[in-house]
């Protein structure tokens, strides 16, 4: 078996993956951590960054109590290094500030200054995941595109649909981008989460020209909201549960999904795509 910083090496770039959907209480960081967790446990060091910047609760689902977050790096009392904690598995965790305005408003510049600073973590990281913040902001579209890999979130919830459409719409029209993976959360069954699925892309189908590609589901499994309870990851607290087996088969999936030896990635690309607009975005700038 190849060592880890084996299979980490300049033909296998460091990967970032966005988890996002637009409407709140969706289950974006329930998937955000667990997923972390599946990927740590098959050996791949992974960063999760806790992006809703605002609102965090990342460190809440993981039963972890930070000394800092980014709200003491971005005043400046300390190193990006000193408030990266690790969790489970060896995993490490960039937490957010809770309940403080100014981080859920950060300038253009400071959030190019902030993913600048990541350059100082991410050498030898594999996969980077990022929580996105609900709501369409541009600050949430920004980063949401810096990354790779872009994974929506849906429900069978008619307002989880529509505000899912509305970030794939902008993702879209501002930049360009045409590759989603779509996963759906709280099915009752394989048919449910399918059927969930269907509808929603014949629905984007009418209006965009995007890809979608369906990554599959997650069981609502009551082991979730007691995992939940116990600050814990439904993966570790509850390996054999559905919903564990259901993270662990969204990991492979995402994996597969991903094998695209033509996109790029690492860190460089994240911040390149931060402060550099696309072409469709420059010509909307012509045209404005």
């Amino acid at each position: 078996m190849k060592d880890d910083k084996a299979a980490h090496s300049s033909n296998s770039p460091m990967r970032i993956l966005s988890v996002t959907g637009g409407k709140g209480g969706i289950g974006k960081t329930t998937i955000s951590v667990n997923l972390a967790i599946s990927y740590a446990k098959m050996r791949k060091k992974v960063l999760l960054f806790d992006a809703d910047l605002g609102l965090a609760n990342v460190d809440v689902l993981l039963g972890l109590k930070p000394n800092k977050n980014l709200h003491d790096y971005l005043s400046g009392n300390c190193e990006l290094a000193d408030i990266c904690i690790t969790g489970p598995h060896d995993l490490k965790i960039i937490p957010a500030a809770s309940g403080i305005q100014k981080m859920a408003e950060l300038s253009p510049i400071e959030s190019v200054e902030l993913i600048r600073s990541f350059s100082t973590l991410t050498e030898d990281i594999d996969v980077m995941i990022i929580d996105m913040a609900s709501g369409i902001s541009s600050q949430v579209i920004d980063f949401t595109h810096a990354s790779q890999d872009i994974l929506v979130v849906i429900c069978n919830d008619p307002s989880s649909l529509m505000d899912s459409y509305a970030v794939i719409k902008i993702l879209h029209q501002k930049y360009g981008r045409g590759r989603f993976g779509v996963v759906v959360n709280k099915a009752k069954n394989i048919q449910e989460g399918y059927d969930v699925f269907s509808r929603f892309q014949e629905a984007i189908a009418k209006f965009i020209n995007v890809s979608m590609h369906y990554l599959g589901h997650i069981p609502q499994d009551d082991y979730v909201s007691i995992s939940a309870r116990e600050r814990a990851p439904v993966v570790e607290k509850f390996p054999l549960s559905e919903a564990a087996t259901a993270f662990n088969e969204l990991c492979h999936a995402i994996n597969h999904w991903r094998n695209d030896d033509a996109v790029v990635g690492g860190i460089h690309f994240f911040f390149e795509r931060l402060i550099k607009p696309t072409h469709t975005a420059k010509e909307q700038l012509c045209k404005a």
